[in-house]
């Protein structure tokens, strides 16, 4: 059972087999072939390999008993085993198990191997696991069949990014302040949200049209948060309109730093939440100017104006100029060069913090044209209009320029479109809540940069709840030296 050499052996025949068909049989092969059947050798060898290690520890034997931090006596039982799948193939582990009546047992091999609590090592959960926040869990199971020549059942990797993903937001709550070398003099809270598919929980009946108001799928927000720092970029409102209307490349901005974004299903008061609670850890004196950048959401609004109390908060001015637009074409053909004149104009006294002036100007024109408008082109108006009155008071550009602040969302925009809907829309695509939040945060955590940091937590996270709430030592009169037979 313990037989270590006997393994390998078994790991040396198969290299020396190896070896001989290098020089023999496989100098008849192409390269292809014989890079394949390397490393198929060798992934076989490999696992001999890794069944030796586990043997030379002789099951987690380390002696007749152990004695728990309550004094509690516990007895040497059996051996049994378990299934622990690698890259390399299945093993069968055989651990010694510590018993006694009216208690949880306790196996000592697995402490001392951190071995994982699911039958697929650290490494295979790690591979598939960066696997699913890009692709779908049928094409992550077929590349790493074709890498490893075996695949894992769907359901066991669908249940592997939930288990991780639980670690994602502590993980974060655990970095602490980034060097202040790295760090812009502004930081910045954007906040967005964008559906996801969910699978339906009724089947629905069949219908040869649908109703007024109906959608084909159910979807949820997924409401994103990004936060950074920048160093502060003052421009003046024509360079703006370069920027927006003519189409110029911008002069080489400041980059945002650290950027960390996240996705939740779990509502616009946690993914508010949590961008205070990242801001805070950043700047935990307050030194720097917060902006929180947004679009006209109302919910959002309502509870970023207490949550994110003692920002500068700041309407999205693109989102501002695809009102101006849609007016535009109320009066003028698209694209005209009457309706771009229109917009360059009315977006200039906007970034001049003219907001009051480009509100009465629109009354004045559903006032005047009032008659000749249809009740679509008249709704643009009023919509346009209630638009910017409601949130006039987050419309001073003026100042934002000034001060060298960002006036358009498009970090948070990215990463709606990016961390959402690249990954959670794909054709055919139904998620479960429970599996759309695991999938989205691991994602995020992928595309921070964070993945191999957060893995190494995640499996110190885990070993924490597996073993550190019960603490054991062995008794002085250790029999580890001795085989388990």
């Amino acid at each position: 059972m313990f037989d270590v050499e006997a393994s390998l052996s078994e790991a040396r025949g198969r290299f020396k087999a190896l070896i001989e068909y290098l020089l023999d049989e496989g100098q008849g092969h192409d390269a292809y072939r014989v890079e394949i059947k390397v490393f198929r050798d060798i992934l076989a060898m490999a696992l001999y390999l890794m069944a030796a290690w586990f043997m030379k520890k002789l099951g987690g034997n380390v002696g007749r008993a152990i004695v728990t931090d309550a004094g509690e006596e516990v007895p040497r039982e059996a051996l049994k085993s378990r299934r622990y799948v690698t890259i390399f193939g299945e093993l069968e582990v055989w651990r010694w198990f510590y018993h006694r009546d009216g208690s949880p047992g306790i196996f000592p091999l697995d402490r001392e191997t951190n071995l994982p609590e699911s039958t697929y090592s650290y490494f295979v959960q790690d591979l598939l696991g960066e696997r699913v926040t890009g692709e779908t869990y049928d094409k992550a199971m077929a590349h790493f069949e074709k890498l490893f020549g075996f695949r894992p059942p769907k359901h066991t990797l669908e249940a592997m990014a939930p288990a991780a993903a639980v670690d994602a937001d502590a993980y974060y709550e655990s970095l602490g302040i980034p060097p202040p070398q790295t760090e812009g003099e502004v930081l910045v809270m954007a906040i967005d949200g964008k559906g996801v598919p969910l699978v339906k929980e009724e089947p629905a009946e069949h219908k040869v049209r649908l109703g007024r108001g109906e959608k084909l799928s159910r979807k949820k927000e997924a409401v994103v948060s990004a936060v950074y720092t920048i160093a502060p970029q003052p421009r003046s409102a024509d360079e703006v309109l370069r920027e927006v209307c003519d189409k110029e490349t911008p002069p080489k901005r400041p980059k945002p730093q650290n950027k960390r974004v996240r996705a939740t299903l779990d509502g616009k008061e946690n993914a508010i939440t949590w961008a205070r609670a990242d801001a805070e850890r950043r700047d935990p004196d307050h030194r720097k100017p917060r902006v929180c950048l947004m679009d006209g959401s109302v919910g959002l609004w309502t509870l970023a104006l207490v949550i994110l109390a003692g920002a500068k908060f700041v309407l999205d001015f693109f989102h501002v100029s695809e009102h101006l637009w849609k007016v535009a074409y109320v009066f003028y053909p698209e694209n005209s060069p009457q309706a771009k004149a229109f917009v360059r104009h009315h977006l200039r006294m906007l970034l001049e913090g003219k907001v009051g002036y480009v509100i009465g100007a629109l009354r004045q024109m559903l006032t005047k044209h009032a008659k000749t408008l249809n009740a679509a082109q008249r709704k643009i108006l009023q919509t346009t209009i209630n638009y910017y009155d409601r949130n006039r008071p987050y419309m001073r550009y003026d100042e934002c320029l000034a001060a060298g602040y960002p006036i358009g969302s498009g970090a948070v925009e990215g990463a709606c479109r990016h961390l959402v809907k690249d990954r959670m829309e794909g054709s055919g695509m139904r998620w479960t809540v429970p599996g759309a939040e695991a999938v989205l945060k691991l994602r995020a955590v992928h595309i921070n940069g964070d993945w191999d940091p957060f893995w190494q937590f995640h499996m110190q996270q885990e070993a924490r709840r597996r073993f550190g709430l019960r603490r054991w030592t062995a008794l002085p009169s250790s029999e580890r030296s001795k085989a388990a037979g």
